[in-house]
């Protein structure tokens, strides 16, 4: 867009909507857009005051790709002059500092290199910078990086009409419902922001609502309820509303800091109106988000960070009601694919056929209702696996396979089931069977959904193999961390009462001794595994998914199944290097056929 035009000798600037009429050398009440040459010039572009990464629900925004990262940058200047303001040291700055110039794909690529899913425009006003702005995010969108405003809302018509498309999200500041208030102590004018509040739904642009309540200021019962009213009215009930407590700051020092109790209240007036998604901030007090259809908790926070989130998809997974928002992607990526298997389907097809091809057997298998597996590359532990899957699926249909593994990079009390709706493989993707996943999350205490432990290897190096020998079945995965193994032993138990559904149990065996101290431990483990033994556990054996394995033993010996080991190996078979040796086997657990 144009960002001015003339207009009797003067230079209209259409950043905000104070269309500041701006003689030549004239500055803006921003104190940041100048006529130059019968030009407005930004003259804070490309320089900036404020720079630091946040998560995003500092911003506040609760339903807008929640637990991760902001990129969050601020210039100098405002076009409001609130006595309060906690950033009034760069807001109401007039100096710039010219002497670090930061170019928009500089900042974005500061993004991309520290895991940034946006960048926000924040700490002082962004739409008096929108030039800069809009460059940023328009070089961030061929990264897929989003673009957030945090804004007091007074854009010009103009602005808003051109953030279509290119800013993502917004959240805007109301500050009061007085229109006196808004004119003669912040500025601008109340009526033009609640206009611009409805233009930002209008555009489809992502719309969360903060209000600093302020002790005798904007905290009557009245002006709470007024404001809520006109948010569920005006802009709809699934609209998020953060109530923040104030504390005294720049030329409001006198004034007290917002009780808990004045909070509490418009929080409750907040929800008497009919508003869903309101929220607390600035104190420690539970922020939760839960579905308005069920009641289900979709999201738990603790101040900024995401102890909890169940969402898949954009909907509840419980009632699939959708969850309004913008959220990411539910298809659980291949993250090893190319790495611990190859990315490629006429590679793994190929890996397959010759592990196929290279044994043959000597007796009759159990009828399997489990597998042991191991989930190293399949240069090392492939062979040992597939031999697993391939005599597990001989004759035998599943509506699902559970595919449990221990986590090797998140460190976590209980176990995480995944809630995405599809599993991807180079094969093609498994569905998951999001409904039986709920079950378990419902039963049992111990199970939640976190869904950064999912990028795990341990489960994923499955995978391929389910594809391909159960190709009509459902995937569930889950990932474990600290849990005591009883707990998953019984809910092994009821997966093996059930025809439907078969079970798979990932682990690697003993890690980086030599390969006689290897073959010494891993025996042991698996003669505690065929035998049955759990006190021949605790006499050396080893495994990285060992609660995963004494939980299928408990549960063989209590159903009165059979354990037979069918392959074993270790690194040293590939390597030859025999001082550091990872131990791998593959096992079945059944009934004799």
């Amino acid at each position: 867009m144009q960002y001015f035009k003339e207009k009797n000798d003067k230079q209209i600037c259409l950043l905000c909507s104070y269309y500041c009429q701006l003689k030549l050398n004239q500055t803006g009440i921003c104190g940041v857009n100048k006529n130059i040459n019968n030009k407005i010039k930004c003259l804070v572009y490309g320089y900036i005051s404020a720079f630091n990464i946040d998560p995003i629900e500092k911003k506040p925004l609760y339903h807008f790709l929640p637990n991760s990262k902001s990129l969050s940058l601020g210039t100098v200047g405002c076009n409001f002059k609130c006595s309060f303001c906690q950033n009034h040291g760069i807001s109401q700055e007039k100096n710039i500092d010219t002497s670090n110039y930061i170019s928009p794909q500089e900042i974005v690529q500061i993004a991309i290199q520290k895991d940034c899913k946006s960048i926000s425009y924040t700490y002082n006003e962004p739409t008096i910078f929108y030039p800069f702005a809009k460059d940023i995010a328009l070089e961030a969108k061929k990264y897929n990086i989003k673009s957030v405003f945090v804004s007091n809302g007074f854009e010009s018509s103009e602005v808003i009409d051109d953030m279509k498309d290119i800013i993502d999200a917004v959240n805007i500041d109301l500050k009061s419902f007085n229109s006196d208030y808004y004119k003669k102590k912040l500025g601008g004018n109340l009526q033009q922001v609640l206009d611009n509040l409805i233009h930002f739904k209008k555009n489809n642009i992502w719309l969360e609502i903060t209000t600093l309540i302020i002790p005798t200021k904007n905290d009557s019962k009245e002006e709470l309820f007024n404001m809520a009213s006109f948010i569920k009215n005006s802009l709809g009930e699934d609209t998020p509303w953060h109530l923040s407590a104030f504390h005294p700051d720049y030329k409001e020092l006198e004034l007290p800091r917002t009780p808990f109790e004045k909070l509490k209240q418009a929080y409750d007036i907040a929800k008497e109106v009919g508003l869903k998604n309101v929220y607390i901030g600035n104190v420690s007090y539970e922020n939760n988000t839960y579905c308005k259809n069920c009641n289900e908790l979709l999201i738990s926070r603790k101040y900024f960070k995401i102890t909890k989130n169940i969402i898949v998809g954009s909907v509840c997974p419980k009632c699939s009601k959708k969850v309004k928002g913008v959220f990411e992607m539910s298809n659980k990526k291949t993250s090893v694919a190319g790495t611990f298997y190859p990315n490629n389907k006429e590679e793994i097809l190929d890996l397959i056929k010759g592990f196929n091809n290279s044994f043959k057997l000597n007796a009759k298998p159990l009828k399997a209702k489990a597998i042991i597996s191991p989930h190293a590359g399949y240069i090392y532990s492939g062979f040992t696996a597939n031999l697993a899957f391939n005599i597990a699926s001989q004759n035998q249909n599943y509506e699902r396979v559970v595919v449990i593994g221990p986590s090797h990079k998140i460190y976590f009390e209980k176990a995480s089931i995944c809630l995405s709706s599809n599993y991807e493989t180079p094969l093609g993707d498994i569905e998951v069977d999001t409904q039986y996943a709920n079950k378990i999350l419902e039963k049992y205490q111990w199970c939640d959904y976190i869904k950064d432990v999912h990028e795990e290897h341990s489960t994923k190096t499955q995978a391929p193999f389910i594809k391909h020998y159960f190709s009509n079945s459902k995937i569930v995965e889950i990932v474990y961390g600290k849990i005591d193994f009883n707990d998953l032993s019984e809910l092994i138990e009821n997966i093996l009462d059930d025809e439907t559904t078969f079970l798979v149990i990932s682990t690697d065996l003993s890690h980086f001794y030599n390969l006689k101290e290897a073959n010494n431990k891993d025996n042991i483990c698996l003669n505690a595994i065929v035998k049955k033994d759990m006190e021949l556990f605790n006499k050396g054996a080893e495994a990285c998914g060992m609660i995963g394995v004494k939980a299928l033993v408990k549960a063989s010996i209590n159903k009165n199944l059979e354990n037979e080991v069918l392959h074993y190996c270790t690194s040293f078979d590939k390597t030859k290097d025999d001082s550091r040796v990872v131990g791998y086997a593959s096992v079945l657990v059944g009934n004799k056929s």
